[in-house]
């Protein structure tokens, strides 16, 4: 008996040995953080730094085509105290959570508003905005995962990502002055009785290219900034062809230089960026014309064009896109 105890305690010795090696193997990788001053503010990222350990890291550890916490353990997290741009991408002061979303040959950085969540943690419908990053193939591996800001001047600087043999980066500007707000606002008019609204967000060109630059050409946009745009209709109604029932949908675009089109869809209250292309109910060309005056702020007119017709017309920059709509005879 004495002996089938000890053989009993030996083994629990065995487990508990095994099982304390591989959660070392398994353990969380330690924080690290990375700041600089800008005209005395602060910008800083906290982040957990994993190593390689003679791991395949992009497109193995770290998958493709999947949205990575950059880091370990707890979010990645961006803290600054100014208003920053990226990349064109509005960040007001503030502190956001961080993640990637890694491709072969081009990756986004993806700013979050959720913060406080463990890194494996992602909510599309908390994104702030998405940016390229510039793709860089460095010659000599990096061991663990690295950030940093370097800093150019007061005015702005460079976020690095290095890791194995992949460096990233995006620039950022400081705003002086203070960001300009994209304010929500909203159109409507009267068909017969039903009213067809639109409330949506207007950003400024603040000097930027907006057509081809901000507004990037055969993406989907979601026609405006931060929450996503807003169409609500009293009644059904007709555009081209095709017939949109009364209710409320969320409407994108995917502008080009020579055509827009317009999307439909049946997701409400989401963030603009996030767009579920199998609920979409209608996709249609819109006409494009180039306007003589740039338009400063986004707009968008609802115009009434007889009893029951409308025209529905987006203008931003020098382009103006419209499609015309009719209300459907009950």
């Amino acid at each position: 008996m004495k002996k089938n105890s000890n053989i009993f305690f030996i083994c629990i010795a065995v487990v508990l040995m095994t099982t304390g090696s591989f959660a070392q193997k398994q353990a969380i990788a330690p924080r690290d953080s990375v700041k600089a001053f800008f005209g005395g503010n602060k910008i800083f990222v906290n982040y957990g730094k994993p190593s390689m350990e003679g791991r395949k890291i992009f497109g193995e550890f770290v998958p493709y085509y999947k949205v990575w916490r950059t880091g370990n353990g707890a979010a990645t997290t961006l803290t600054t105290d100014a208003d920053i741009e990226i990349d064109g991408a509005v960040v007001p002061r503030g502190i956001y959570s961080l993640y990637t979303f890694p491709a072969k040959d081009r990756w986004k950085l993806i700013i979050n508003k959720q913060t406080g969540q463990w890194g494996t943690v992602y909510n599309p419908q908390f994104d702030l905005a998405r940016v390229d990053l510039d793709v860089k193939y460095l010659k000599s591996s990096v061991e663990a995962l690295t950030f940093k800001i370097e800093k150019k001047s007061e005015g702005g600087g460079i976020f690095r990502i290095e890791w194995e043999q992949t460096e990233l980066s995006a620039a950022f500007q400081i705003s002086k002055d203070g960001l300009l707000p994209s304010p929500r606002d909203s159109v409507s008019v009267n068909l017969d009785g039903k009213i067809v609204s639109i409330d949506y967000s207007r950003p400024s060109m603040r000097g930027r290219k907006i057509m081809g630059g901000v507004v990037p050409y055969g993406k989907v946009w979601r026609t405006g900034a931060n929450a996503a745009t807003g169409l609500a209709t009293a009644g059904d109604i007709r555009i081209g062809k095709m017939i949109l029932p009364k209710g409320t949908y969320t409407l994108f675009t995917i502008p080009s230089a020579k055509e827009w089109k317009l999307l439909i869809n049946r997701q409400t209250g989401q963030w603009g960026t996030v767009h579920n292309a199998r609920l979409d109910m209608l996709a249609l060309p819109m006409k494009i014309k180039k306007l003589a005056q740039a338009v400063e702020k986004f707009t968008i007119i609802i115009e009434k064009t007889g009893p029951r017709k409308g025209l529905l017309r987006l203008s931003w920059e020098k382009t103006e896109a419209s499609i015309d709509f009719s209300l459907r005879a009950e």
